[in-house]
């Protein structure tokens, strides 16, 4: 299986750290779970960070200074365990009642924890990005890192994928409402590379089970292994032992054999210096059983009520493009209500490639969408 390289996230800890405000806890409803301040930024030294980046933003749409918080909160891991996993929020300076949209920032698959979003305390980060445009955001560490460092990260498992989403998106909008920042019900999901698998997920579970006092509007996944499956049986193809790995569609592989292949995937998978566990249950129930080991995982082939803006580039390796075409005529065979595909128009329009352009269509469609920015 191809390494996946860098995400808008690590891309952006290019960037450098710029100066921590003092450290503040505020209580939370759930007296064991605390939200810490972790840093403050201005507006100018956010736009200053987008600029570094090489990501065509005009100076002017950076109105706020922004606070970032690291809230705790209660969700399930891959095994169906509670679990007190963490993750970022960032408030834009608005002033008292004034109101702003929500929106959901899933990050792509990191290795270090010192990425996940409540560690990543750069000016540059995406969090303090889209505060400073006026939306009150949030992301989730997922399940894996900060305070659940330790804990396997459930790599492309919906259901707890989504939980880590959705739970955090709960605990916040509780937290936010305390403390007197206003949201005006408008939510929105995004997110590049796993991220917009997640968004994916996440959107299919609001749908499913909406949270009160929250109006999801749109979502904008980009380049997510949506059809997993296929995915899976894309990407192993090109695999040294791609007869044996194809030999899981066709009959059981022998215990033994896939414990082998399954070491061998995530080794490949997962550089030396990670410190980060990943569960291995996707490739391992892909050996066993094929796609129908998956499936359940899948996130394409269903009705979207709320409008999807999809982004991928057709040159993408680490996730093939396909994902995108198919969710595109699955979801359309649906009725679903408003699914598009922007095309990447980078050169070459690979996973990497496309993450600055990613940044720019994102913040045009949410600007077509969002109010009281």
């Amino acid at each position: 299986m191809k390494r996946m390289q860098p995400t808008y996230l690590t891309l952006m800890l290019l960037s450098s750290s710029l100066g921590l405000s003092s450290i503040s806890t505020v209580a939370m409803a759930t007296p064991s779970f605390k939200a810490k301040k972790l840093a403050s930024f201005t507006a100018e030294q956010i736009s200053t960070a987008v600029s570094d980046l090489g990501v065509e933003i005009p100076d002017e749409q950076f109105k706020y200074a922004v606070s970032l918080y690291r809230l705790n909160y209660e969700t399930i891991d891959g095994y169906g365990k509670k679990v007190i996993a963490s993750g970022v929020v960032a408030i834009p300076d608005k002033g008292l009642g004034m109101p702003s949209p929500l929106l959901s920032f899933q990050h792509g698959t990191i290795f270090q924890d010192k990425e996940a979003p409540s560690n990543d305390l750069v000016a540059g980060a995406p969090p303090a990005i889209l505060a400073s445009l006026g939306y009150v955001t949030v992301a989730s560490d997922y399940v894996g890192y900060g305070a659940s460092k330790g804990t396997p990260h459930p790599y492309l498992l919906k259901t707890p994928s989504a939980n880590a989403v959705t739970d955090f998106l709960k605990s916040s909008s509780k937290w936010l409402k305390r403390n007197n920042v206003s949201l005006n019900r408008q939510l929105f999901l995004t997110g590049y590379s796993e991220g917009g698998y997640v968004t994916m997920a996440a959107h299919q579970a609001l749908q499913a089970q909406p949270i009160s006092g929250l109006s999801l509007t749109a979502s904008i996944p980009a380049a997510g292994p949506y059809h997993i499956s296929r995915t899976l049986k894309s990407l192993t193809s090109l695999s040294r032992s791609s007869d044996r790995l194809h030999a899981a569609e066709e009959q059981r592989l022998s215990p033994i054999l896939v414990d082998w292949l399954t070491d061998k995937i995530m080794d490949s998978l997962i550089p030396n210096n990670s410190d980060v566990v990943f569960q291995d249950t996707i490739i391992r129930d892909f050996l066993r059983k094929g796609s129908d080991g998956v499936s359940q995982h899948n996130v394409y082939d269903w009705q979207a009520k709320k409008p999807v803006v999809l982004f991928h580039g057709r040159k993408d390796e680490t996730v093939p493009y396909f994902n995108a075409t198919d969710a595109i005529a699955a979801m359309t065979a649906k009725s679903s209500a408003n699914v598009t595909l922007v095309e990447c128009t980078a050169v070459p329009a690979d996973h990497e490639s496309c993450i600055p352009e990613y940044g720019k269509i994102l913040i045009q469609t949410l600007g077509d969408y969002a109010e009281d920015l």
